[in-house]
């Protein structure tokens, strides 16, 4: 480790170093451009990086106290660093309100902000340094809105000649000539339409015992890649290990992108002459689609009674009420009140300290004279259903109306 990186030294210049790209290729040369300018930022302002937040394949859109890599340091949960640097303002976010509330984090905490091409600190307490800052945030911004604007004029593009744009959907694959390049067609995936075909097979077979939730389980136990995963799997980077999860896996068997459509908001896109888009062949046919979605209809779940571990006893209507249970509570100090249970059936009577500082002795503040008298609380059953609790309150002394305040003050005693 050179002199420039090294462990956390309590100098007051330990900065973090700051790095994101939207898009990681193996042809990129950012992330080593962004290390440097970093470096060389660090060196200026006379400090020492201790650590990297990189957040590759993150968008600037997102705010970074949610980045997987910077948010925990936003949020000190990683440890203690005395600021920031980065290689611009843009790789702390594309979005003005983002940007301003990392640098005010920063001011307030006493911590340092660099950004390479900014001569020393930033100073957010400085109109100019302020303003200055302001506007390559909001430059950031209108780079990130042209960006989001050629992203949907080219999908719209692309959706109209009838060719899909962005990730193939799970069992399916895309089939380039090139590496990288523009792919030819697409096609089945073998082991990931196998998969989706077993699940499907055993819901349609066993409707009432096979669910998505217990398939979902199924998968996660044989350890089956999620299908983010196998995405990552598919383009050659590493896998996290996230699970299976039931919507997920529902919403895949009941799209129409499993027949082989190109889908747009969950509906087949329709051609100049008005029939779906096919892209290849499906997974399954109409015939498998509507079997699925027969079987994984919503359905009303009867009611197969109440499960309790309480003992219940019979009365004298023929039904079956439980039998009361007092509540202990373990601090029983100070006890402002007792509680009794009574059991008409068996004439049985119980006693239960309340907890101080309970709502049965609880007094409205501002209001003397107006709480629950520390006393007893009977509670009653209802109709089976649990207790009730009722309170008996003490009405407060009132001074007798139309009598002067002279003689509500004069002392009691024989008249002289």
């Amino acid at each position: 480790m050179n002199e420039a990186e090294r462990p956390y030294d309590g100098c007051g210049k330990c900065l973090l170093g700051v790095r994101r790209l939207s898009r990681v290729k193996a042809a990129t040369t950012s992330p080593e451009r962004q290390r440097e300018d970093v470096l060389t930022a660090a060196a200026a302002v006379g400090g020492h990086i201790i650590d990297w937040a990189d957040d590759w394949e993150v968008s600037g859109a997102t705010d970074p106290i949610t980045r997987p890599k910077l948010g925990p340091w936003l949020r000190d949960e990683r440890g203690k660093y005395d600021g920031l640097v980065a290689a611009a303002v843009d790789r702390l976010g594309r979005n003005v309100v983002d940007c301003l509330n990392t640098g005010y984090k920063m001011r307030d905490e006493g911590k340092l902000l660099v950004s390479y091409g900014h001569e020393g600190v930033w100073n957010l307490d400085d109109p100019n340094d302020e303003n200055r800052f302001t506007m390559e945030a909001w430059g950031a911004q209108m780079e990130l809105r042209a960006i989001q604007r050629r992203n949907r004029d080219a999908t719209k593009k692309i959706r109209a000649a009838g060719r899909p744009k962005g990730k193939p959907s799970y069992g399916f694959r895309y089939v380039r000539t090139v590496p990288n390049g523009r792919f030819e067609r697409v096609e089945l995936h073998p082991h990931a339409a196998e998969v989706l075909r077993t699940v499907a097979g055993r819901i349609r077979a066993d409707p009432e015992n096979v669910s998505p939730s217990s398939e979902a389980a199924r998968l996660n136990r044989l350890g089956e890649p999620a299908p983010v995963d196998h995405l990552a799997v598919m383009y050659g980077k590493v896998a996290t290990g996230r699970p299976w999860y039931p919507t997920s896996l529902r919403n895949m068997l009941l799209s129409e992108a499993a027949m082989g459509y190109l889908v747009h908001q969950g509906k087949p896109v329709i051609d100049r002459a008005g029939k779906p888009v096919r892209l290849c062949e499906g997974l399954w046919n109409r015939t498998t689609h509507n079997a699925l979605k027969e079987a994984l209809r919503a359905r009303d779940t009867p009611f197969r009674g109440r499960k309790s571990n309480r003992p219940y006893l019979p009365d004298g209507s023929g039904r079956v009420r439980p039998v009361p249970q007092p509540s202990l509570h373990p601090d029983i100090r100070r006890c402002p009140a007792s509680l009794r249970l009574h059991c008409p059936e068996q004439g049985l009577e119980e006693r239960a300290a309340l907890p101080s500082g309970s709502q049965h002795a609880r007094r409205q503040p501002g209001r003397p004279g107006r709480g629950v008298v520390p006393g007893e609380v009977r509670a009653r059953r209802d109709h089976g259903d649990g207790l009730r609790l009722r309170q008996r309150r003490r009405r407060p002394h009132r001074r007798r109306r139309g009598r002067p305040a002279a003689a509500a003050q004069r002392p009691r005693g024989r008249p002289l």
